[in-house]
């Protein structure tokens, strides 16, 4: 009997030697010693016939250590393989970055088991992207209403991080992405835009392109200062993400003058070095991302040298990715790829998996310090946090050896089917990228411009003139959409046949992957709705009022899954979305 065989390890390890012979696996002999090695996070697992013994030049190589042999248990109920693992990884720092403002706030036990899930794979960063869902205890007016994380529940993440080798990193908007401040009567005054925008009603869409904090008013330093003092306490790590992404509003508004005159980059970079200067008086080291300064490289040598770039690109082809001009500049940066779940009922996995791996071997090649990788939630954040399990995993493998070449899709694939899954056919994440791939047409996007306010900021042209619907939805013809409703409902009866015979290392994850399928169906039956209204279709629409059920029927199941590992949070305004297409269908 080969016990090697379809033992599955994640990160694959560098170098395991076989031995003939089985092992007890009783307790480990863990000890601290020099195995050749000089990589903080190696170490060295050894199973003989005598025992198991787990060595490494450091703490967090024992612990990595103990989760490969961990792996190893789940998999062998009996006598363990006898073998020798040494193992690296390239990548110091392996990170993954969630969403906590754009709809869900994660209750801590499921924060918690994030953490836990990310050290299981050799994850040692943690970031939570912050706009306003912290209870800052000087503006209540800022997260009422959102069930902001606390201070306490801060501390007891932070606690639980550092006990599994994981540091946890406070990320917080301070210039670009600062809706919720803005759109107080309290601070409104604070915009770059000229105008009031409290009194205007929410939508996503505003709150992911707007709005910017004016960079020549030192009330705004003064409140990016002071929010910074009271989150930077709570945390272990010496590291402050202070984002300072996307800034669109930035000279267009208040600041128009001066940045016709100076151009918007050099504005920018002053108040960049402000925010970081507010950072280093508060003891850590600045951390932003790195898209502004991209399209200002003849600015990028006025980065301190201390701060750390984080280089986003979340396109298969990397067409984004400003790791040249950073490394060219001597900054010390990250790649930071993605997940592709955000604004989706199912994440993207062929895109996500050319991504992570492509950027993981980019920032080898050019010498990143790191590799970050996002899990955002456009539009309300729709998509489930077990659908980007999938990701997670393959970022860390690819952080660890991005050019191992069991990182293949091939390969990676039944491998986490099985393991994270638990998939014993290895088919079902292929299956799920197939429907997802499917399911493309029908964007949640779309349906959130068509069911929310429409902003200010939106041009007429991404409506249809006949309809006043978004000009999206027609964006395909019917026919297409018609062919990919046959495809997914296929596709779900062969994921659901899987499921019934499969058991995922996370129990909510079944119940995550059938709510994304039927939401797959639900969204190309309203599209074929939509365009049937419009023009005489073959073959006929689905009668309205059975979507419209349907619809209905989603938000339940939605609601019921949100809740299982959020806060209620922000969930009203899906389930608006959802119960205002009913009603208009």
């Amino acid at each position: 009997m080969n016990m090697m065989t379809d033992l599955i390890l994640l990160p694959p390890p560098r170098r395991l030697v076989a031995f003939k012979g089985t092992s007890s696996g009783t307790r480990p002999r863990v000890r601290i010693a020099d195995i050749g090695r000089s990589e903080a996070d190696a170490y060295r697992l050894t199973i003989t016939p005598d025992g198991v013994t787990i060595e490494a030049p450091h703490p967090s190589g024992l612990y990595y250590g103990k989760q490969t042999l961990a792996q190893i248990r789940r998999q062998r109920s009996g006598p363990l393989p006898c073998l020798q693992i040494l193992d690296w990884p390239d990548y110091p720092v392996r990170g993954f970055y969630h969403d906590v403002s754009r709809g869900k706030v994660p209750k801590l036990k499921t924060l918690l088991a994030l953490a836990d899930k990310c050290a299981h794979y050799k994850i040692n960063q943690l970031q939570l992207y912050v706009e306003h869902t912290f209870a800052f205890q000087n503006h209540p007016e800022v997260w009422q209403g959102a069930d902001p994380l606390t201070a306490d529940e801060i501390l007891a993440l932070d606690e639980h991080c550092a006990s599994r080798h994981i540091e946890l990193v406070p990320s917080l908007s301070t210039f670009g992405h600062f809706y919720g401040f803005l759109h107080t009567k309290k601070l409104q005054h604070l915009n770059e835009l000229e105008r009031d925008v409290s009194g205007e009603p929410f939508n996503w869409w505003d709150r992911q392109a707007h709005y910017t904090l004016d960079c020549r008013n030192p009330e705004s330093i003064a409140l990016v200062r002071e929010i910074i003092a009271e989150v930077r306490p709570l945390f272990r790590s010496k590291i402050f993400n202070i984002c300072a992404d996307e800034t669109f509003d930035l000279g267009k508004g208040k600041n128009r003058r001066r940045a016709a005159k100076l151009g918007a980059g050099r504005l920018y970079v002053d108040f960049l070095k402000q925010i970081m200067a507010a950072v280093r008086e508060a003891g850590s080291t600045p951390m932003f991302w790195g898209d502004v300064i991209g399209h200002h490289p003849e600015l990028v040598g006025e980065i301190p040298s201390d701060a750390i770039a984080l280089d986003w690109d979340y396109d298969a082809d990397l067409k984004n990715s400003r790791s040249e001009l950073l490394k060219n500049a001597g900054c010390r940066y990250y790649v930071c790829p993605g997940v592709a779940g955000w604004g989706r009922a199912i994440n993207d996995y062929r895109t996500a998996h050319q991504n992570i791996t492509r950027f993981a071997k980019l920032g080898r090649r050019r010498g990143a310090a790191g590799l970050l990788n996002t899990d955002w939630g456009d539009y309300g954040h729709i998509n489930a946090l077990g659908l980007s399990f999938p990701g997670l995993i393959l970022g860390a493998a690819a952080a660890w050896n991005p050019l191992s070449p069991a990182l293949r899709e091939s390969r990676m694939e039944p491998a986490v089917s099985r393991y994270e899954l638990g998939d014993p056919t290895g088919r079902l994440l292929g299956l799920l990228r197939e429907a997802s791939a499917a399911g493309r047409l029908a964007s949640w996007q779309a349906l959130s411009f068509w069911q929310q306010p429409r902003s200010k900021d939106m041009p007429d042209s991404w409506f249809d003139a006949e309809s006043g619907l978004p000009d999206m939805i027609f964006k395909h013809p019917y026919q297409k959409h018609a062919a990919a409703l046959r495809m997914i409902k296929h596709l779900t009866k062969k994921i659901e046949s899987l499921l019934a015979k499969s058991a995922p290392q996370d129990p909510l994850v079944a119940s995550e992957i059938l709510t994304g399928l039927f939401a797959l169906r639900v969204f190309e039956e309203i599209f074929l709705v939509l365009h049937g209204r419009r023009k005489k279709q073959r073959p006929a629409p689905p009668k309205a009022e059975r979507v419209a059920a349907d619809v209905r029927a989603l938000e339940t199941r939605m609601r019921r899954d949100w809740l299982k590992r959020n806060k209620p949070s922000e969930f009203a305004r899906v389930g608006d979305v959802l119960l205002g297409i009913a009603e208009a269908l």
